[in-house]
């Protein structure tokens, strides 16, 4: 059950409400970076991030930083930059978050496998 789009009884609800934040923050960003509601947004995902730094330093320092330079790229304007931060961020997140296989405790600081078809 989720409550206010946190996972009820679950002490990672604030990281479940930023994977969220960035699943639907990332496409828009790309299709109108210049709006009001980019900026509600941004300034939503900030302040999920402020709540989570403490957790993201401890479980996942590499999301934690690419949130941190999203933060920047947006400040400047380069709208590119920050969706692939907030890419970047998302995915650890979703290596962090699995269920079905949750990641070892070492993996904190190993890049995330970019995985090609042969064919």
């Amino acid at each position: 059950m989720t409550i206010n789009g946190e996972h009820s009884g679950d002490p990672l609800g604030v990281l479940y409400r930023l994977h969220t934040q960035l699943r639907l923050l990332t496409p828009v960003l790309t299709v109108a970076p210049d709006t009001r509601e980019v900026a509600a947004m941004l300034d939503g995902l900030a302040e999920t991030t402020a709540a989570a730094r403490t957790l993201l330093a401890a479980a996942e320092p590499a999301a934690l930083a690419a949130l941190q330079r999203a933060f920047v790229h947006a400040r400047a304007g380069r709208h590119n930059e920050t969706a692939s931060e907030l890419v970047a961020a998302h995915g650890r997140l979703s290596v962090l978050l699995r269920r079905d296989r949750p990641r070892r405790a070492g993996a904190a600081d190993e890049s995330t496998k970019r995985w090609r078809l042969e064919g």
